[in-house]
């Protein structure tokens, strides 16, 4: 029996349950004495009509990402004649391989998953490879390893401008941040090309707090290892999840603050580490 046809069912962008009757034991057709509830998780597609399940999704999102970066990776191989004489940049991608120069080995998309898309693995530490010169990046490498053992919890604000040019600002969960890029996760920042200095550390929507001067929206957002606790008196707090220790992002520096540290960066712009040693792990 095709339950599509006989069982309509409207999806939704969240959950939707689906009530279906299960053939008895005494007999193939279907009995009504026996339903099954079965939790349909997903998203419908609104350019195709098409729903997509949870894993199904992440999947397709997956796909998406490694292409934007392989194209990314072909871009790399134009020259200033092919923007010139050719077309578009599909036929420029499509042509970078024969145009490389000798010697210049491009990857296929499969030598390019393989290479650069795979998780790193937890064990990976950035501190031990080439980084670019930097004192927000020399600071961050100190304190890698420390974030990884659970000896130190570090929160890193900055402030810079995104990729638009507007002013933007924020708190990250640095031991979060690098373990959910380090295991392949989504919406993560991409600490290769920060460590290598490619690309700047914008705060996004996804860290503890973030805020867009340009139409002046907040958003918060508890990490793994803090809380977020405004108040009325101190302003902006973090509650350490493990040990319970209150970190108030103060002006100045008291006996009762974590040990902070400020740094002026070029490509970064102005940023600020608070670190806090932690007593009882989660």
């Amino acid at each position: 029996m095709d339950l599509d046809q006989n069982f309509p069912l409207s999806l939704g962008n969240r959950a939707s349950r689906l009530t279906h009757y299960a053939p008895s034991s005494s007999s193939s057709s279907w009995s009504d004495s026996a339903s099954i509830e079965i939790d349909i998780r997903g998203q419908l597609d609104s350019k195709t009509g098409i729903f997509f399940s949870e894993p199904k999704k992440k999947h397709i999102k997956q796909l998406r990402i490694e292409r934007q970066a392989y194209e990314k990776y072909l871009d790399s191989f134009v020259r200033i004649e092919d923007k010139r004489y050719l077309p578009n940049g599909r036929v420029m991608r499509k042509l970078a391989p024969l145009r490389a120069m000798v010697g210049t080995i491009v990857l296929s998309p499969s030598q390019f998953r393989h290479k650069h898309m795979r998780p790193l693995g937890t064990s990976f530490f950035f501190s031990e490879h080439n980084m670019t010169v930097d004192p927000l990046i020399s600071a961050i490498a100190e304190r890698e390893k420390l974030n990884t053992t659970k000896t130190v919890s570090t929160i890193i604000f900055v402030s810079t401008r995104d990729s638009r040019g507007f002013s933007v600002s924020g708190y990250i969960d640095l031991e979060q941040s690098l373990r959910r890029f380090k295991v392949g996760e989504f919406k993560c920042h991409p600490w290769t090309d920060i460590f290598a200095g490619r690309r700047r550390l914008e705060p996004n929507n996804q860290d503890l707090s973030f805020v867009t001067w340009k139409n002046a929206n907040v958003y918060y957002n508890e990490s793994d290892n803090y809380r977020i606790l405004p108040d009325a008196a101190r302003g902006l707090c973090f509650l350490f999840k493990g040990d319970g220790s209150l970190l108030p992002i103060e002006k100045f520096i008291t006996e009762e603050h974590p040990s902070c540290s400020f740094y002026e960066s070029e490509k970064h712009g102005f940023c600020a580490v608070y670190d806090h040693r932690i007593r009882r792990k989660i």
